[in-house]
């Protein structure tokens, strides 16, 4: 599962590490939220970064309720759902992140953790998006996170975790239209090692939205004593 990420990275470290010619207005998020715009790179337009409403609206969608339904979609389903399969063809895009948030149950807390790459190199998540008209004509990209299930790393925080492409396999998911190859990309991290850190649980709230979501969980505790 994916919740909440991060993208702090600023457009001349997107544009380098993703090779993008545009890159809109952007500042810092630290608790990038469902329902929130964040910006992808779609399929359709390798070379730019647009900002799309997370949580996936297709375009037989009744209304936007849909939407908090469908921040992810599990790899699985684009396989034993045809209209996703159509998704898979024709509208994939890329999430951009400094990395992502999961939790840990321990007893009655849940304990916030930070994923990411170490050396601060930006993750690319495989995702998939879609252009909704509302019924007052409002046309609104949307999209999704493809999980699959967690790799040994993340397993020990959650069952599920964001599809993660690498350098290739972006390239490829971005460019590629043979679909049993795409479909061959929708596996558990196998990269390098991931961090797994500890944070504060000031991330919690989807209200907060600042550098002190990532401060190590004994720094906030010793500010507000």
């Amino acid at each position: 599962m994916c919740g909440r990420y991060v993208l702090k990275a600023s457009a001349l470290d997107l544009k380098q590490q993703f090779h993008l010619d545009e890159v809109p207005p952007l500042h810092a998020r630290y608790n990038i939220a469902p329902m929130q715009a964040a910006p992808i790179i779609l399929a359709a337009a390798p070379r730019k970064l647009v900002m799309a409403q997370w949580g996936l609206l297709p375009h037989w969608a009744k209304d936007e309720k849909a939407a908090h339904h469908l921040i992810n979609t599990r790899a699985e389903s684009l396989k034993e759902k045809p209209a996703f399969h159509a998704l898979l063809a024709k509208h994939r895009c890329v999430v951009p992140a400094d990395g992502f948030y999961e939790w840990r149950h321990e007893g009655t807390r849940r304990l916030p953790h930070f994923v990411h790459a170490p050396g601060n190199q930006l993750m690319a998540m495989a995702g998939l998006w879609s252009r909704w008209r509302s019924p007052e004509g409002l046309e609104i990209d949307t999209f999704s996170i493809i999980t699959t299930a967690a790799n040994a790393q993340v397993e020990t925080l959650h069952d599920r975790m964001p599809v993660l492409l690498d350098t290739a396999g972006r390239a490829q998911w971005l460019g590629a239209n043979d679909l049993p190859a795409l479909e061959a990309l929708l596996h558990p991290w196998q990269g390098g090692p991931l961090a797994l850190d500890e944070v504060s649980q000031h991330v919690n709230s989807v209200a907060v939205d600042d550098e002190r979501c990532l401060a190590p969980p004994s720094t906030v505790q010793l500010r507000l004593l």
